[in-house]
């Protein structure tokens, strides 16, 4: 990603059960049966992952399924260039929202890998307008 760009939120669906209620099933996979591990449908899933190799990323992490509790998490990440605490991998599972920002002014080369083959309608935006965001009209009347 080039210095000053972003990947607005978005998010995988999860895989549910035919006729299933999306918070009746979370409520089995996390809280009454966590350990039983037939139930997830993982191979129906876009799960993502990333690791930072050169420059800095800020990242929002926002939980979206249905049933469990909503949270943010907002972290800020180390390219593997900046040896430190702040490397990481990130696992993404589906129903969690996500945004990537590139912070500071260089470019941001990361490994991003899907545990699944690319399927568009798993790109589910949700606030993506930075991504196609036009120049502010006191700029267009300027290069007018």
């Amino acid at each position: 990603m080039f210095a000053q760009t972003a990947k607005g939120f978005h998010i995988h669906p999860p895989s549910l059960p035919e006729g299933v209620d999306p918070n009746e099933w979370w409520q089995r996979l996390f809280v009454n049966e966590p350990e039983n591990f037939t139930l997830r449908r993982y191979e129906e899933e876009q799960w993502d992952v990333m690791f930072f190799l050169q420059g800095r990323a800020e990242m929002i992490l926002r939980e979206a399924r249905a049933g469990l509790p909503q949270k943010t998490m907002r972290l800020f990440i180390d390219g593997d260039e900046h040896r430190g605490p702040n490397n990481i991998a990130v696992v993404i599972p589906p129903g969690v929202a996500h945004a990537i920002r590139v912070e500071g002014s260089g470019d941001l080369i990361m490994v991003y890998g899907t545990s699944t083959s690319f399927k568009a309608e798993f790109e589910g935006r949700i606030a993506s307008e930075v991504e196609t965001a036009s120049l502010p009209d006191s700029w267009q009347k300027f290069l007018g």
